[in-house]
């Protein structure tokens, strides 16, 4: 028993918890400098150079380059600027950086929605109450009333705020931007000489009139012809033409296809030379004189730098915020592998030379000539030599060219846009979307235009406009029939149908057409609001969908001038979507 009595107090003796001190103290290794003179320590002495040497030499470091540093650089550059723009190739307008050329693209005609007409008659009666006693003022507002009222619009019903404030406008006020489109027009004088009024308030109301008309376009940026609309529906985008020319009258015509992402840059832009492209100007339109200037520039290269670059002395810290050494890449980040490399290998082997440029203009480097240390002088030419078309040929920030087979054109565009705009919530939104169990496109305007001029929802609009052509819910007749046929089930008053239909002359190729639900005209918004038959081609609406937005943009320019406008954009859509859309269905009662 005294074994198995030595095991038992061992056993529990192991397995007996051990107490841990809840207090722990670190010791920290610090250095114990011995002498105050630090110069040697700072000597890095080496004990073993024929080591060192031996290390580099496996490395390659001693291979040499037969090659100097840079000490000048000179560049000789070529600049035409863009004087013509046009929507149709046979009918271009001169075109100046006095304004946008987003805004030049994208601008359309202001509504003269209820808050429109409201602003325009504050405005004017301001004006009025400067020159006018109350009695004269009265009369005048009287007049304006009677001969401007603001008309009823039977689409304020379906938002309550805009129905408020339509009752209150056609009670105390007038339509101030009629009064504004009259007087632009020249009608307004006519108008006011036939009314029964004072000759002062006469006068007054003229100068008044004019006055207005003037004031609502400083507010707003609007094609001077409505007809000069860039948006095509069918791309669901814009489409322009602008060019540059030359000293010798040379046209180098750039064409842009696809905008519609709302920010203008040179990507937006190919340059069509094929040998029937053709732009010819408008009749009767003033086209500014070519200008072509040469500059030649001297400079003193300057070795790239950025924020954790390695440096190549030997007590020189990098700078913190770039570490390198948390970068991970995968085997297909091509990009980030080519970037950390250029940092980490390439980056002492390249130099800038600063170069301003104007915006508006073509450039063209005609030549690079650098000079180095041993006064040997190098023509530097421009990369991604060859073809166009060629994919192993590397080039950035140049223009794609139209001709097959051509040779890459390596001159810079610098568009006349904006940098930073703001941008009002959308006064409409419609969302594309593919409705497979359908076989359809819907149209599905989730933000339409109020009469105030704000969005509002299109799903609560859709639902009151059910509600008042439907007040009352069908009542079936008493039957003992267990089930009933449906021809065909509701959707959505906001949704919008677009049915697939063949191309003309094929039996394969698709577009999609805008159609119709039994019942009334449903959309609502301007985008959807186009002639019939209005087609949309089918790669436009791919599975992600489409969403076009319409809003408000204001931007400055030049000197600080402010720009206002509306335009559209497309963004990617939010995916596929279901209807509901059912036919020849037998429901049980």
């Amino acid at each position: 028993m005294g074994f198995f009595d030595d095991i038992s107090i061992q056993i529990a003796e192991v397995f007996r918890p051990k107490p841990r001190p809840l207090i722990r103290g670190w010791n920290r290794l610090e250095g114990n400098p011995r002498k105050d003179d630090f110069s040697r320590s700072l000597r890095a002495e080496v004990r073993d150079p024929l080591w060192f040497l031996s290390r580099q030499w496996q490395f390659g470091e001693f291979g040499g380059e037969d090659a100097g540093s840079p000490i000048s650089a000179d560049v000789l550059t070529k600049h035409c600027f863009l004087n013509r723009y046009a929507l149709d190739r046979s009918a271009a307008s001169g075109y100046s950086d006095a304004l946008p050329l987003e805004a030049h693209v994208e601008r359309e005609p202001v509504p003269g929605d209820l808050g429109t007409q409201l602003l325009m008659s504050r405005y004017l009666l301001k004006l009025l109450k400067k020159n006018l006693t109350p009695d004269e003022q009265k009369a005048a507002k009287s007049w304006l009333r009677t001969e401007y009222a603001v008309v009823v619009n039977l689409e304020t019903l379906l938002h309550r705020e805009s129905e408020q404030m339509h009752d209150l406008a056609t009670n105390r006020t007038f339509d101030g931007f009629e009064v504004g489109q009259d007087a632009a027009a020249g009608s307004f004088d006519g108008k006011v000489d036939v009314a029964v009024l004072d000759a002062n308030v006469k006068t007054e109301l003229k100068t008044a009139g004019g006055k207005l008309a003037e004031y609502f376009k400083t507010l707003f940026s609007q094609p001077e012809n409505p007809a000069d609309d860039a948006w095509k529906p069918p791309y669901l985008e814009y489409q322009f033409t602008a060019a540059t020319e030359d000293g010798a009258n040379q046209k180098t015509v750039l064409f842009a296809e696809q905008y519609a992402q709302g920010s203008l840059d040179w990507y937006s832009f190919d340059i069509d030379n094929q040998a029937n492209a053709t732009l010819n100007d408008q009749a009767g339109a003033t086209i500014p004189a070519p200008k072509e200037v040469k500059t030649r520039l001297s400079f003193i290269p300057a070795p790239v730098s950025f924020g954790g670059m390695p440096l190549p002395r030997y007590w020189e810290m990098e700078n913190y915020k770039t570490e390198f050494a948390d970068v991970t890449a995968n085997t297909t980040d091509v990009a980030k592998l080519l970037l950390t490399e250029f940092a980490l290998i390439y980056s002492n082997d390249w130099c800038i030379v600063p170069f301003n440029l104007e915006v508006g203009t073509m450039t063209d480097v005609l030549g690079i000539v650098v000079t180095d240390v041993f006064g040997e002088r190098l023509l530097v030419r421009a990369a991604g030599q060859g073809t166009d078309e060629d994919w192993q040929r590397w080039t950035l920030f140049n223009l794609h060219t139209t001709t097959e087979g051509d040779l890459s054109d390596h001159r810079l565009f610098i568009p006349p846009t904006v940098d930073k705009l703001m941008e009002s919530p959308p006064l409409e939104k419609v969302n594309f979307l593919r409705d497979e169990m359908a076989n359809m496109v819907w149209a599905v305007e989730s933000i339409l235009p109020s009469a105030m001029g704000e969005g509002i929802s299109g799903h609560e609009t859709a639902a009151r406009l059910r509600e008042e052509e439907h007040p009352v819910p069908p009542v079936f007749h008493d039957t003992d029939a267990k089930i009933r046929y449906v021809l065909g089930t509701e959707v959505p008053y906001n949704w919008i149908p677009f049915a697939p239909v063949h191309n003309p002359g094929s039996n394969r190729q698709i577009r999609l057409q805008r159609a119709k639900m039994p019942g009334v005209k449903r959309f609502k918004g301007e985008i959807l609001d186009q002639p019939a038959p209005f087609f949309i081609h089918e790669e436009e609406v791919p599975r992600s969908g489409a969403l076009v937005t319409r809003s408000y943009q204001r931007t400055r320019w030049y000197g600080g001038k402010t720009f206002v406008w509306i335009g559209k954009r497309k963004l990617t859509g939010k995916g596929e979507g279901s209807s509901g859309l059912e036919f020849d269905q037998v429901r049980e009662v």
